[in-house]
C-alpha cells in the first residue's frame, strides 16, 4: 500500500511538472534594448550611449542592467519569474530557458512583460521612482509556452507554436546589423540643472540663516 501511495505521488509530481509552461527568455535583433536618444534622461557621462544597446560591460557612469521576465495568466496577474544579465552583444540579454510556475501551464497563450532595471534597484518600478537609475518596460504581450518536458518556445517568435504578440521594435538600430530594431527604451530620472541650482541656493540660504542665529 505504501509503495502504491509513493508511486501515485511521484506520478502526480511528474504530471504537474509536465503541465508547467516552458519558454525561452531571450530577445532577438528586432526586440533589442536601447538607451534613449534624449541625453537629458541619461546619467552623467553616458551621453555617448544615446541610441546604443546596453552590454555586460555596463555604462560609462558605472551602471549595470538586469532584465526581468514577468508572467501570468492575465495582464493583471504578472509576477517575476526570471532574471538575467546582459550579453556582450549590444541590446541583448543572456538567454534563459525558463520553467514557469505551476499555475502557468503550457499549450495556451499566457501573458508576459519584460522589465529592464538598474542593478541597484529592486525592480524597474523602483528604479523609475529613484534618481539616476535606468529602467525600461516592454509592452504586455502574449505567447504560448511549450507544454512538453524538454523544449522551450521562443517568446519573440510570431510563428507557431509560440505565436508571440510582442510587436517588433520600431527604433532603428542598423548599426548592429541591417534591420535591427529597438523595442525597449531605457531612461533615467536625472534632475535638471535648474534643480541643482535651486538646491544649491537653498543650502546657501540655510547656512546664512544658521550663522545669523
Amino acid at each position: 500500500m505504501k509503495k502504491l501511495i509513493l508511486t501515485l505521488t511521484a506520478s502526480l509530481a511528474c504530471v504537474a511538472a509536465f503541465a508547467q509552461g516552458r519558454i525561452t527568455f531571450g530577445n532577438d535583433s528586432i526586440h533589442l534594448v536601447y538607451f534613449t536618444t534624449d541625453s537629458s534622461k541619461l546619467v552623467g557621462t553616458d551621453a555617448a550611449l544615446a541610441g546604443q544597446g546596453p552590454t555586460s560591460v555596463g555604462t560609462t557612469s558605472g551602471h549595470t542592467l538586469i532584465a526581468d521576465l514577468f508572467a501570468g495568466t492575465s495582464s493583471s496577474s504578472l509576477a517575476l519569474v526570471q532574471s538575467t544579465g546582459f550579453q556582450a552583444t549590444p541590446g541583448r540579454w543572456v538567454n534563459a530557458n525558463t520553467v514557469l510556475p505551476a499555475g502557468i501551464p503550457g499549450g495556451v497563450p499566457e501573458f508576459f512583460q519584460v522589465q529592464v532595471r538598474d542593478s541597484a534597484a529592486a525592480s524597474a518600478t523602483a528604479a523609475s521612482l529613484a534618481q539616476g537609475q535606468y529602467y525600461g518596460f516592454s509592452s504586455i504581450f502574449t505567447a504560448v509556452p511549450n507544454s512538453g518536458a524538454i523544449a522551450y518556445n521562443s517568446m519573440t517568435s510570431h510563428a507557431a507554436p509560440a505565436n508571440s504578440t510582442w510587436a517588433d521594435g520600431s527604433f532603428n538600430m542598423d548599426q548592429y546589423g541591417v534591420g535591427s530594431r529597438g523595442a525597449i527604451v531605457l531612461v533615467a530620472n536625472v534632475p535638471e540643472p535648474t534643480s541643482f541650482a535651486l538646491a544649491g541656493l537653498g543650502a546657501a540660504a540655510l547656512v546664512i540663516f544658521r550663522r545669523r542665529k
